[in-house]
């Protein structure tokens, strides 16, 4: 499966790379959390300073998938299907990461997951 990731700057010097876009390819058929952790694991998403960035992980449709806190030690899920195959959006899956710079990781999750 290949997957385009893109994501939000952090800074103003992260700008001039954005929208920081990255081609990988996964195994066919992996589930949302494989490959959203696999990617949160292998450093794409920049360290923050403070150690508090919170990033919401949007699909190619624009759903929302999960949250991401850099004090977490995993992305927790929005939706239902998780463990799932990502959704079949065509060739290639999108993946964009929201970035939500240091909200509450807790309250940015139960606000979306009330509206999944």
């Amino acid at each position: 499966m290949k997957v385009i990731l893109t994501r939000d700057s952090v800074a103003m010097g992260d700008d001039m790379d954005a929208p920081h876009e990255q081609r990988r390819e996964f195994p066919d058929g992996l589930a949302a959390v494989e490959v959203i952790t696999a990617v949160v694991a292998d450093g794409y998403l920049p360290p923050i300073a403070g150690g508090r960035a919170v990033w919401v992980v949007v699909s190619g449709a624009d759903r929302s998938l999960a949250v991401v806190a850099q004090e977490w030690a995993e992305p927790r899920p929005l939706t239902d299907g998780w463990g799932d195959a990502l959704p079949d959006e065509g060739s290639p899956v999108r993946l964009h990461f929201r970035y939500l710079a240091q909200e509450d990781p807790e309250a940015v999750h139960g606000r979306l997951r009330a509206k999944a």
